[in-house]
This record gives structure tokens, sequence and C-alpha cells, in this order.
């Protein structure tokens, strides 16, 4: 088994003044697939296996942005399972390809001018309900799948172990839900003073109750729903991101920090900023790079 875990945490020297928090980021592009949904996916597959729901000669199907799809099929490819996955032109080529290339079967949804809406997601999510339908398929349905929280568990506990004082904020963008609730989680319970901020798209905010029918480009965030996994009891604060605040963020971190990360981590660290500003110097804000930049090469973010 490739070794899942273990991300390097890295201080924003660069991008933080004098008057900020520290600001840590998670680098969890380090992982096999180069994302943190790894974790995720492994801890989700081998739950099913542990119950029975998930079986020698099955097919596993899920609704995905290609991230949890990526490393889905890894895992499946590594245990003999068949994949087939639903998935948007909305999202990155190179998470499509990812997924082809673990031997997925990639089924594509269309999102008119490559933008993503809450509609697109409810389609994506309408066509893996109908496949799971099927005989012999196993659906980990990611939002509402304890599994999936649990599998996140790890990376608080390398947080804490890797920091020698507490962790004043965790910052997460809140897609499925199984980051931030299986950090906070963990961070909570080492200590409850640990501000858990819940990051979603500008354009579209079913956490914190704003609109919903807008389009943006954080991809893998801004459901049209509240995942049943969502510990939104541990959420202490939402920050909405604009699209244009993402990928100036990203492009940064690039240039200034040397850290190589995709859009959506680039919300991440644009709210871990905005927080570390208002916290002020002797705190600790901890945020997370969700995948490797390299998945985004061909699209705008870097160009």
């Amino acid at each position: 088994m490739l070794q899942i875990g273990n991300t390097p945490l890295v201080r924003l020297d660069r991008l933080t003044g004098p008057d900020c928090a520290d600001v840590w980021v998670k680098c969890e592009g380090a992982n096999p697939t180069g994302s943190m949904k790894d974790r995720m996916a492994l801890s989700m597959v081998e739950g099913a296996e542990a119950r029975g729901a998930l079986r020698r000669g099955m097919r596993l199907v899920e609704y995905t942005g290609g991230s949890t799809g990526s490393s889905l099929a890894m895992v499946c490819a590594m245990r003999g399972y068949r994949a087939h996955f639903v998935s948007s032109n909305g999202f990155a080529e190179e998470k499509l390809r990812t997924m082809r290339a673990f031997g997925a079967q990639v089924e594509i949804i269309e999102a008119e001018g490559r933008r993503l809406t809450a509609a697109v997601i409810d389609r994506m999510i309408a066509r893996a309900r109908t496949l799971a339908a099927e005989s012999d398929v196993y659906w980990p349905d990611q939002v509402n799948n304890p599994d999936n929280k649990r599998g996140y568990h790890g990376m608080a506990q390398e947080i804490c172990a890797a920091l020698a004082g507490p962790v004043d904020a965790f910052v997460a963008a809140t897609g499925g839900g199984g980051c931030i609730s299986g950090n906070a989680e963990i961070l909570k319970q080492r200590n409850p003073a640990t501000r858990i901020v819940a990051v979603e798209p500008d354009q579209v905010r079913n956490i914190s109750g704003g609109p919903t029918s807008g389009t943006h480009r954080l991809e893998g965030i801004g459901l049209s729903f509240t995942p049943t996994i969502l510990r939104r009891d541990l959420i202490d604060e939402v920050i909405a991101v604009t699209d244009a605040d993402a990928y100036s963020t990203a492009r940064d971190l690039a240039m200034r920090a040397g850290i190589l990360g995709g859009v959506t981590s680039g919300a991440n660290v644009f709210a871990a900023l905005q927080l570390a500003r208002r916290l002020g110097p002797g705190k600790t804000v901890v945020t997370v790079i969700i995948d490797t930049g390299l998945r985004y090469l061909q699209g705008d973010l870097f160009v």
C-alpha cells in the first residue's frame, strides 16, 4: 500500500505581515494522487469492505469533481474493483484524465461554458443514484458517509503533533464536509477553543444561508445542500471567497511561497490570511493545500 498522509506542514512566512497570526498550510499534494482525498477514499473503501458492503467483483460508482474520483480510482485499482464515476467538463481536464489513467470509466455531465453551478452537481448526483440502483454496485455516497470524515482524523493528529502550541483556528473549504468535520472533531477534542472556519464560494453560499444559484470556479465546493456528515455544530464562522480572490491567492502561493496548489486551495489561504490579520501575532492558523497545482496547468489559473 502506498503511504497516505504524513504530509508536510509549512509556515507561510512570505505571505503574512508582522501584525498577522502565523499561517501554516498542510500540503496534501504530497499524497499519492496529489490530493487530500486519498485519505477519505481509503477510509471509505476499507469501511465498506469491513461491513461487507463492498466485495470482490463489484463495481464502485460515485459522482466527483475529479479529486475524489482519482483517489477512489487509485484505491480501486489496488484492491481490484471496477470504477465508474460521474463528473463534468466544468472540472479540470487533468482530473478527468487521472481517473481514466487508473482505469475508471468517466461519464461527463455538461456544464455550460464549463462554469459550475449547484444544478450541475445535482445532475451528477442524480446520475450516480441511478447507477447505484444496478446490481453488484457499491456507492460510497461521500457526503453521507461517516467514513469520509473519519479519514481526516489523521490529518488533525499530524497537525497537532507538528505544532508546539495550540491551533487557534483551522480553515477549510466545505464541499462534502469530510475534511473540515474530521479535522474539527479531533482539534476541538484537543482544544475546545480552536476556531473552525468554513470556506464557501461567494456565489453559492449554502452553508451561511446566502445565494445558491450562482456560478463559480472553486472546484469541489458549492453544493445546493448541506451534507449530512458536515459537523455544523463545530463550525464557528463561514467566510465566502470570490473566484478573483481565490485565483490571485493561488498565484501568489506559487510565485511568492513556492507552493503550487489549485484554485480552491487559494480560497483556503485567502480566508486564512483574512483571519490571521484579525487574530494578530502570537496566534496560529492552519489551513489546507487541497491538491497539487499540477492538476490545473491546462486551465486559466496559471496563465
